[in-house]
Parts: structure tokens; C-alpha cells; sequence
């Protein structure tokens, strides 16, 4: 591998990647549906997969996903540079499944087609987003490929966001929480970049490095201040097999991160959670010093978790979806 005087080598693009992905819907779609983190790291926003090749009409939509609110997510995949077809296409599914979010994902998003979806985030609300992303393949040297997401095009957050100002103010409230989150992702972004910094937004939580499992969170709520690892795989059966999973090994797993964890297996809900909770901090009433200590903790509890469990996260969920899809096939076969 040539490498210049400092030991860097040059990080090369693959020409075509249909070297990786020999067809979209063969290869392509459920390989981002397997690894939809990669897609939820490029736009900062944790994804959920619902299912693959959804009809919608006469049409098949490659993924279909939710958002950490349960909204709908669309994903439209093309191995080739956009075209009027799939924004057509796209248009259709957002609309058919009423969707929160439209991404459209290209070799290369031609520059109308850029323009066609800057113009719909610029005339919707923000209850209504649209991303336009460029797929391409890259390695240096001889190291593996690794996939590259480029946004190219993104929802106008500073337009909507002065738009959503016009119809009632943000609470103080729920603008100390997001300064409070920002700084335990200024801290994270340093002492562990394999979490990236997710795009916060002014609620009560604010959630991070998603994966097929779910995804992890900073949460406020009437139970007090946690982190947690909320759980969900798309389906509330294969959800509630790994935390059963998980909490069979609980013994272990606690062993491993070093603190005790709070185990609810919200079994009325789709979800589950598996939490770590700050006992006595009230981000209301707490001085500088007890807030810093809080935000220390938020990393140091966030880093361990995700050090410690994201694997075994990611192979629990896996196996979860493969007995799941094998249950279903059988049943289908039985009928």
C-alpha cells in the first residue's frame, strides 16, 4: 500500500458501485436494510426498518422504515443516477404512506432533481423532510470497501425552525434540555468519535447511534434522568426476543459495563428498554457543578454502554429477524 511521508495513504472512490451491489433489489435494498445504521449515522436520525419492497399502489417501495416518534420513513434506492421515474416514484410512496420523511438515495442526484427536492423542503412544514444522498464505494489502497452516504440535500432546519417559531415559542424548559444535550455530545464527539453527534432536537430525549436493534437515548422523563438502549427491531416479537435475550444474560452484561441496569420490558408496547438512571438530578434546579456532573456521567454511562453491548446488540438482532422472517415462511407454507 503506498503511503506518503507521514504514513497516509489516499482514499479512492470505486468507479461503479455495482462492483458491491450487483442489483437494487437483490443486493442493494437488503443490505441497507440489514445496515440501516449506516444511513441513520449519514442523517442524524435514527431509522427503524419496517419492511422491504412494501406495495403502495401498483409500485414496490424499497424500505420502508419509522423515526424514533413512530413516524413513516421512506427509502428509495437507485444503483444508477436519479431520474424522473424514481422522484415520480418517490412522490407517490410519501404520499401513499403519508410519510414524515422522504430519502432518496443515488449514485448521483442530477442537479434538477437536487432542485425538485430543495423545493419541496422549502414549501412544506416540518413535519414533512426530504433528503437527497449519493452512494458511493471507497478503500485505500488494499483495505476493505467501505460504503459513503453524502447528503447533498437535507430539510432547511433554520427556515423551519423559524417557521414553527411563528406558531408558539419554545419552552425554556425544552431549551435547557437541548443545551444540556448538546454538551454531552460536544464531550462524546472528542473522547469517543464512534458515536456521532446526532442533530438535537427540542423535546424531552434525544437519541443516537441507531442500529438494527433500535437505537440509544438521553431521556427525561417522570421516572428521572436515564440513559438508555430503547429496543426496536421493527416487529414487537423479534423486539421482545432480544431483550429476552438480554436479560437472560443480565448478570453478565452488568458485569461488563460496570453499574447496575433497570430492565422494563414494556410488554403493552412494541419497544423495550434496557436504562441506567442518574438518581436526584433535576436539570430544573441543578447548579453548574451537579449539571457538568450529570453531563460527565451522560458520556461516561453512554460510552460504556455502547462499548460493552452494541455488539452483542447487533448479533442478538440479527438472529431475532432470521428466526422471525423463518417463522413467517413457515406459517406461510402451512396455509
Amino acid at each position: 500500500m503506498a503511503s506518503d511521508a507521514l504514513g497516509l495513504g489516499r482514499l479512492e472512490r470505486l468507479t461503479n458501485p455495482r462492483d458491491v451491489w450487483k442489483h437494487e433489489v437483490g443486493d442493494l435494498t437488503p443490505w441497507l436494510a440489514a445496515n440501516i445504521d449506516v444511513l441513520s449515522d449519514a442523517i442524524g436520525l435514527p431509522l427503524t426498518v419496517v419492511g422491504q419492497e412494501v406495495l403502495v399502489g401498483d409500485f414496490r417501495l424499497d424500505i420502508h422504515a419509522t423515526d424514533p416518534d413512530g413516524r413513516t420513513v421512506i427509502i428509495e434506492n437507485q444503483l444508477e443516477a436519479s431520474d424522473h421515474s424514481h422522484l415520480g416514484q418517490l412522490l407517490v410512496y410519501a404520499s401513499g404512506l403519508e410519510a414524515s420523511t422522504a430519502i432518496w438515495i443515488t449514485t448521483r442526484l442530477r442537479d434538477e432533481h437536487r432542485s425538485a427536492l430543495t423545493w419541496l423542503n422549502e414549501r412544506t412544514d416540518s413535519d414533512v423532510r426530504a433528503f437527497g444522498i449519493e452512494l458511493s464505494v471507497v478503500h485505500i489502497g488494499d483495505s476493505l470497501k467501505a460504503p459513503v452516504l453524502d447528503v447533498v440535500v437535507e430539510p432547511n432546519d433554520w427556515a423551519k425552525a423559524a417557521k414553527e417559531a411563528s406558531k408558539a415559542a419554545v419552552s425554556p424548559k425544552n431549551q435547557q434540555r437541548m443545551a444540556f444535550f448538546e454538551d454531552v455530545f460536544e464531550i462524546m464527539a472528542t473522547a469517543y468519535p464512534a458515536i456521532r453527534t446526532p442533530k438535537t432536537q427540542v423535546t424531552s430525549w434525544c437519541s443516537f447511534a441507531a442500529g438494527p436493534f433500535g437505537y440509544y437515548c438521553l431521556s427525561f422523563s417522570k421516572q428521572g434522568y436515564r440513559v438508555e438502549i430503547y429496543l426496536d427491531t421493527g416487529s414487537k416479537d423479534s423486539t421482545k426476543m432480544v431483550f429476552d435475550q438480554l436479560a437472560a444474560e443480565r448478570e453478565l452484561l452488568q458485569n461488563k459495563v460496570g453499574f447496575p441496569l433497570a430492565w422494563d420490558r414494556l410488554d403493552n408496547n412494541r419497544g423495550s428498554r434496557v436504562a441506567t438512571y442518574l438518581d436526584g438530578f433535576d436539570l430544573d434546579t441543578a447548579d453548574d457543578a451537579t449539571r457538568q456532573q450529570a453531563i460527565q456521567w451522560s458520556v461516561d454511562r453512554a460510552i460504556l454502554l455502547h462499548q460493552q453491548l452494541d455488539g452483542r446488540l447487533r448479533s442478538l438482532a440479527k438472529v431475532a429477524k432470521e428466526a422471525e422472517l423463518a417463522a413467517g415462511q413457515t406459517a406461510g407454507g402451512l396455509e
